[in-house]
């Protein structure tokens, strides 16, 4: 009889195996590329030397700090992509006053400029909630367990709880020698945290049939709250990397135009990508379109492998070539052309963010 069930297990394993490796053969190949994004905000282009003023209603600048170190750590090809200018009183009325104020004259804002060396400013106010409620909750746990599982269920009123945290930053950016907005914008998030008490039989160890969470630290659920709106700030401010999940053509209609070789060499190439081995796979890719001038896939896989090395104007030729050769409408084509256009089409202000 043990023989018997360890044939089972071992067939049953087998036959696991057999439908993971199909599924996995049969799964579209991949790469992950990062490509850096400019700043969304593009009033941001020429701020390089930030100072940051106090924030209304931030106690003790506690937020003001935590601006201060995420800025001052912001890194953008492994360099330090801002400089943190410390102000001094007197030039945070200074730059109140011109904040505030619905007319001021070039000179002004010049004048700010020379007295604390900073291009730019970052104000605003700031504010966070925490609020812990308590209500009555009808639960069913089991009252009886047997051997087979729950014989017999039974309610009770229950004590639950909801912890609420809530976070605003609405910040503005003021260009010093303008005297202009840079840009203004509030930043939220919040979290929510519920529990109920548990409910426990002496007689039988029943549990209440819910999740059991428990109360959290307030203070743990603001910082991810300040950790969300300063990832948003930072896309805003400063460029940064994006990843992208790219697929390959497994094949198409074409057949390689019957030449066998080019089939090899695009299917050891497809098997080289699905084993993380890139480089190899775009060797072979390259070689079967020498050998054959017709295949969508083909060009669209080279188009790939451009992509990966960072030369998006090649690529999009590629892609191009690949879309002119098929005789529908792919979905992988067209996520390729979209993605790589996209991408050249901010180039050029990706690189005045870089001061290229």
């Amino acid at each position: 009889k043990m023989v018997h069930r360890l044939l089972k297990f071992v067939q049953t394993f087998t036959l696991m195996f057999f439908i993971s490796s199909l599924l996995v053969s049969c799964a579209t190949p991949s790469v992950q590329t990062t490509i850096l994004m400019p700043a969304k905000q593009s009033g941001m282009l020429d701020a390089k030397r930030v100072g940051i003023e106090s924030l209304k209603g931030d106690r003790n600048d506690f937020m003001k700090g935590k601006l201060r170190s995420f800025i001052a750590d912001i890194n953008v090809q492994g360099e330090p992509y801002f400089t943190i200018i410390d102000l001094d009183r007197q030039t945070i009325l200074n730059e109140q006053r011109l904040s505030d104020s619905a007319m001021f004259s070039a000179e002004t804002a010049t004048n700010l400029g020379n007295l604390e060396a900073a291009d730019t400013l970052f104000g605003g106010s700031y504010s966070s909630n925490f609020d812990q409620t308590r209500t009555q909750q009808d639960m069913q746990y089991c009252k009886t367990k047997g051997e087979n599982g729950c014989t017999r269920y039974a309610t009770k009123t229950v004590s639950c709880y909801q912890q609420v945290s809530s976070v605003e930053l609405s910040l503005r950016a003021t260009n010093v020698e303008l005297g202009t907005m840079s840009f203004t914008k509030t930043y939220s998030d919040s979290s929510k945290n519920s529990w109920c008490e548990n409910i426990a039989n002496d007689n039988t160890a029943s549990f209440l049939l819910a999740v059991v969470t428990g109360p959290k630290d307030p203070s743990i659920m603001k910082e991810k709250n300040i950790k969300k709106i300063l990832a948003d700030l930072r896309r805003d401010i400063a460029p940064y990397a994006v990843t992208y999940k790219i697929r390959y053509m497994k094949g198409d209609k074409t057949r390689f135009g019957g030449v066998e070789d080019a089939k090899i060499a695009f299917s050891l190439g497809i098997e080289f990508v699905n084993n993380q081995r890139v480089n190899r796979g775009c060797e072979l890719f390259r070689k079967s379109a020498s050998l054959y001038s017709g295949s969508p896939a083909i060009y669209h896989n080279i188009g790939v492998c451009s992509e990966v090395e960072g030369d998006f104007d090649q690529a999009l030729a590629f892609y191009e070539k690949a879309d002119r050769l098929t005789r529908s409408p792919s979905r992988i084509i067209g996520d390729s052309l979209a993605r790589v256009t996209k991408t050249l089409s901010e180039r050029s202000t990706l690189n005045s963010q870089l001061r290229l």
